[in-house]
């Protein structure tokens, strides 16, 4: 039997496991995002990874290679292929949650498939993923796979049937086109944008660190409706819906200044046409016109590449430095709401404002 070969890619090893692997593959399975359409037990004990990293060791190359993803010094994530029957092969692959939307599974599935086709005989390779899993079925996308149908009710994830989707692709198709860093940046979150002193970005599991920073102080959070005291659980619980936003609907940017996470800025769909506006900024850059400079880039983005016809915002009425930045973004005050919400046991008047895309055009 021959040993299974090593791939490298750009940013990453494809290699067999070892046994002193068990250690990094319980360090990124426990995290219940990770497992969430795997279906794996939970909690995802070390045990589990202990059994996981030997059936991988002793899996046969021919039939069932699978290869550890390692990505800066540490195992990530792991791909396979099944040999179904001469020539046809499954895939299957996961990576750990704080790389996701980097295009790195995506690079160790092209490398997989090139494999394949060019040293193992396969002439079609297939996939599947819940029907719910955006995430693992653009990859699937992104490496010149073809969806090929539906498969109603075809498993289960504790206990809640699901449907999955099927993807395949043959030998007569690869190499598929290298997709373009905007179809990346379109199909793994919003879109970067850069004004003359910021980039607004997706954001990164990684950003924790920097949120927790800003966030803990109290008058950053003053008049948001985040957790007091501001603990690094309620940062990664922040960074973490940030990062599975549904880019379409509601994407939200990390705001970098100076290469540090300082803030963040959202657009909540909730209507057709009609989306809401929300912000923070760590307190140390108030006062320099940067919160109006990522509005600005936000709302041009908004009229001109989602066709929104209608922006809102609002804001406790106390938030004078809020309501400032929507005025000096060509934005329209529409009124007050009285008693409209309950923060921290107090009842809060919010002042509300908008534009509208045919009225609007960015402030000089």
């Amino acid at each position: 039997m021959e040993d299974l070969p090593e791939l490298r890619t750009d940013r990453l090893l494809l290699r067999p496991f070892r046994s002193g692997d068990v250690d990094d593959v319980f360090a990124y399975a426990q995290n219940p995002e990770w497992n969430r359409y795997l279906g794996l037990p939970e909690p995802y004990t070390r045990r589990m990874a202990e059994e996981f990293v030997a059936r991988a060791i002793l899996a046969d190359p021919e039939t069932n290679p699978i290869w550890a993803i390692v990505h800066d010094g540490r195992v990530s994530g792991g791909i396979d292929f099944r040999v179904r029957r001469p020539g046809l092969a499954e895939m299957g692959y996961s990576i750990a949650q704080p790389l996701w939307g980097r295009g790195l599974m995506t690079e160790a599935a092209r490398a997989v498939i090139e494999h394949a086709f060019e040293a193992c005989g396969i002439v079609r390779i297939q996939a599947y993923a819940s029907s719910r899993n955006k995430g693992s079925w653009r990859v699937m996308e992104k490496v010149g796979m073809t969806r090929e149908g539906l498969l109603h009710s075809n498993g289960a994830i504790r206990g809640e049937s699901i449907d999955d989707v099927l993807y395949a692709i043959v030998r007569g198709d690869w190499p598929s086109p290298q997709p373009t860093p905007e179809q990346e940046a379109d199909s793994e979150g919003p879109p970067e944008l850069r004004t003359d002193r910021l980039l607004l970005r997706p954001y990164r599991m990684a950003d924790v660190d920097a949120v927790f920073e800003y966030g803990k102080d109290p008058e950053w959070g003053r008049y948001l409706d985040v957790p007091q005291p501001y603990t690094r659980r309620s940062a990664e619980a922040d960074v973490a819906r940030a990062v599975l936003a549904d880019p379409e609907t509601a994407p939200i940017w990390a705001i970098v200044h100076d290469r540090q996470v300082s803030g963040g800025i959202s657009l909540a769909v909730y209507g057709p046409g009609s989306a809401e506006m929300g912000y923070s900024l760590t307190r140390p850059l108030w006062g320099q016109g940067l919160m109006t400079e990522a509005a600005i880039a936000v709302m041009a983005y908004g009229f001109e590449k989602l066709d929104l016809a209608r922006i809102q915002a609002s804001t406790d009425v106390r938030n004078e430095a809020s309501w400032r930045v929507m005025e000096k973004v060509g934005m329209q005050r529409t009124g007050v709401a009285r008693s409209n919400r309950l923060h921290r046991d107090i009842r809060v008047n919010d002042v509300f404002y908008e534009a509208l895309r045919e009225e609007w055009s960015p402030p000089a």
